[in-house]
């Protein structure tokens, strides 16, 4: 697959001739993982690689400590490196991944990284995305504090629409198919009183189901902790 093709904001900043060429030149093997547990690929030697780019899709990783689970979600635009682990912990962890729906990644190999050598700008653009996950995550853990559920449902929301919302004249479109259980699983509280909340919001106006199970967020004001 042409990386760049599916993901043209990578090349942004980048004159003509080198974004004609990266976009012709820069191809990577594509990975679909189907709805369900995952386990992701182990190459003998995968020091060269970026890592798999997900293009489209939704994926939970969790990690299992102590009879908890601390999830983060993954979706388009996220850069993971699976087989990077915590060895050096002395504490045991279990980590887990999920995909909540068909998850179509890039695989960023040695191969793929030899190509985009010539152009810093590419690869400081996937270390930026690796960092903004990293920003993302924090801000997801810091939301779980949030006592009141109905702010937490709510701040959890406006995050997730503000990295893959749509606006759209009806009010921000999330276009993730996230269930109250899976946002109950992220926002660290128990699916009834999730459920209880995520109906709050619904009567209130603030938030609408559509049809397909996506989110429709109203109003401008973005939420504020109680």
């Amino acid at each position: 697959m042409r990386v760049f093709d599916e993901d043209p904001d990578l090349l942004s900043g980048l004159d003509p001739a080198s974004v004609d060429l990266l976009r012709h030149r820069a191809v990577a093997p594509k990975l679909w993982v189907e709805a369900g547990p995952w386990t992701p690929p182990v190459a003998e030697d995968q020091r060269g690689w970026f890592g798999l780019l997900v293009l489209e899709g939704l994926i939970i990783r969790s990690v299992h400590l102590e009879g908890r689970d601390c999830p983060e979600v993954v979706g388009a635009g996220d850069l993971l490196r699976p087989w990077d682990h915590d060895h050096d912990s002395s504490i045991p962890v279990a980590i887990s991944w999920s995909a909540l729906e068909r998850t179509t990644l890039a695989v960023l190999d040695e191969r793929f990284a030899a190509i985009i050598c010539r152009w810093p700008t590419v690869a400081a653009g996937l270390l930026s995305r690796a960092a903004q996950r990293s920003r993302s995550l924090a801000f997801q853990r810091a939301i779980v504090h949030v006592r009141r559920a109905e702010t937490r449902l709510r701040m959890l929301l406006w995050h997730l629409a503000d990295r893959w919302g749509r606006v759209t004249p009806h009010g921000v479109h999330l276009p993730l198919a996230l269930t109250h259980e899976t946002l109950a699983h992220l926002s660290c509280m128990r699916r009834p009183t999730a459920s209880t909340a995520l109906q709050v919001l619904i009567r209130s106006g603030e938030l609408e189901r559509r049809r397909d199970g996506t989110w429709l967020l109203k109003g401008d004001r973005r939420p504020t902790a109680a």
